[in-house]
């Protein structure tokens, strides 16, 4: 059976960019949303079925072999894209904030506020990392893209460079090193927030509070200052 195409790299499995979106199908829309959806419900990525897939998306199980030439394509694509759409948005919200502290003060604040997005992003990135089908599928998208690392990366990168480059030219050990110091402490976060306190006394402003200065001491650290 023929993949139908709606642009020239969708043939070969390549997800598309925010710009292309509007180009989308909507029965790829809605295989897409359907694995986002069963993702945050808890499924398992490398054990869930075309079958599962097709029937959250509403359509059936042979049009999504229309579109996609198998499972690790559909699930790939789809957490590529939500990845790559979520960290545009964020970005974009970020950029109005003031300072590095108000930048990250308002990631922390957005948990409480979008609990089904956090909850994706901290259960993405153990696929992201892992030996699986998935996690393979998903960097060869990222190869073939162009894209030189993961879409959460990519928004710590050019969160720390707005904030160090105006100051000093940041060598890539340095750079590494904020991007990993800076996820950790909002995974911290994540992990205190939903996760259970376990009789911890730290209210959720005090635990935001500190953990933004240490970035920014983390930060102003390479910045020299």
């Amino acid at each position: 059976m023929k993949i139908k195409t709606f642009n020239p790299d969708y043939e070969r499995g390549m997800v598309i960019t925010m710009m292309e979106c509007a180009k989308m199908p909507p029965k790829v829309k809605a295989v897409y949303r359907a694995v986002i959806a069963l993702f945050v419900e808890g499924a398992d990525l490398n054990s869930l079925t075309v079958a599962e897939i097709a029937g959250k998306a509403g359509i059936g199980k042979g049009t999504v072999y229309e579109y996609f030439k198998n499972k690790e394509q559909m699930i790939a694509g789809a957490l590529f894209y939500q990845m790559k759409e979520c960290c545009e948005n964020v970005y974009a919200q970020l950029a109005r904030e003031k300072s590095l502290y108000d930048r990250m003060n308002k990631i922390l604040l957005n948990m409480d506020k979008e609990r089904t997005e956090i909850s994706f992003f901290i259960r993405a990135l153990p696929v992201m990392m892992d030996n699986s089908t998935v996690s393979g599928r998903l960097r060869e998208l990222w190869k073939d893209r162009g894209e030189e690392e993961a879409p959460v990366m990519e928004l710590m990168r050019r969160l720390i460079e707005d904030e160090v480059k105006p100051v000093k030219e940041l060598n890539g050990k340095d750079t590494d090193y904020l991007i990993l110091t800076v996820l950790s402490r909002i995974i911290c976060y994540a992990v205190y927030r939903f996760g259970g306190r376990g009789g911890l006394g730290l209210d959720e402003e005090t635990m935001r509070e500190r953990i933004c200065m240490d970035i920014c001491r983390d930060v102003d650290s390479i910045k020299g200052l």
